[in-house]
């Protein structure tokens, strides 16, 4: 016997029946908790679509808000109720969540029937911060109907960063028709930095009718209706004293023009060229002098 051979190698030791017991064990235990959790979620969004009190219904939403990945199939069956007042809860959900699954449910939700859901779709979007979504969000404006445009438009004004106006204002060079515009419009007024004149100035050149009610007064027409709804008595109201408002996509680009650099010089459709010229020469003038003041680094 050779003098390597000695002393001879010991076989390897192979795991004990205890110790292959307790693996499985240790794996059906999680595979359990795992699978716990996701029938869990399931009942717990029939709670939350059923709740009596919204105590008892935060109770229930903060449970499925905790479990995270593991709560995919409850928020799926909130999303899939036919009731908008359900299926809002699911958005409220999705709004707690990062991931993949999470922001292609949101992008799913700009296209909801319930202007209600996909507001809240809109913001879950802006409170993600992501800009990962904003080529799906310009698909949307460009290919989807009006209203899921217009919650496009709600999302990137909501989300705000530099890409997210970046993105506005080369959707403002896009053809579309006038009520995707006056909602790319209103989204420009929104955010309100002289980064968004640019675009706005692009939209004076387009004097197609748009007589569409701003978001703002949109909203407020829903407030007086659901007022109302409930057995409120009518508000008075009164019309502004400054006229009617604007009436085709040009001068409402023209008023959120006027909103954000504070010169509210006339402009209309029908004026003369020369008019419409002046105004659009002075906003240029004030953008030059706005980033001749502040620099881009």
């Amino acid at each position: 016997m050779s003098e390597n051979s000695w002393p001879p190698s010991a076989p390897p030791r192979r795991p004990t029946l205890a110790v292959v017991v307790l693996a499985l064990t240790v794996v059906a235990c999680v595979t359990g908790l795992v699978c716990h959790t996701t029938l869990r979620s399931r009942y717990w969004a029939y709670r939350i679509a059923r709740a009596a009190t919204p105590a008892e219904r935060a109770v229930y939403l903060g449970a499925l808000c905790e479990a995270g990945d593991s709560g995919r199939w409850g928020v799926a069956a909130l999303l899939k109720d036919a009731r908008a007042d359900v299926r809002q809860y699911g958005v409220l959900v999705l709004q707690h969540q990062r991931g993949d699954w999470w922001r292609a449910r949101l992008l799913d939700l700009l296209g909801d029937p319930a202007e209600n859901v996909r507001s809240l779709a809109a913001a879950g979007l802006a409170i993600h911060g992501d800009e990962r979504a904003i080529p799906a969000l310009k698909s949307l404006y460009e290919t989807g109907d009006t209203s899921m445009a217009a919650s496009a438009c709600l999302a990137l004004e909501r989300l705000g960063t530099a890409g997210a106006q970046t993105a506005l204002d080369e959707l403002a060079r896009v053809p579309a028709d006038a009520y995707r515009r006056a909602a790319l419009i209103d989204a420009l007024e929104g955010i309100g930095t002289p980064e968004c004149v640019p675009g706005l100035l692009h939209l004076l050149a387009d004097h197609r009718p748009c007589d569409l009610p701003s978001r703002a007064t949109q909203a407020a027409h829903r407030a007086f209706e659901s007022l109302a709804a409930a057995g409120y008595p009518a508000l008075p109201t009164s019309e502004p004293a400054a006229g009617p408002g604007p009436r085709t996509v040009a001068e409402r680009a023209a008023r959120a023009l006027a909103n954000i650099t504070g010169l509210d010089v006339p402009f209309s459709s029908e004026g003369p060229e020369e008019a419409r010229a002046e105004a659009v020469q002075r906003w240029r003038t004030w953008l030059a002098d706005r980033s001749a003041s502040n620099p881009r680094p």
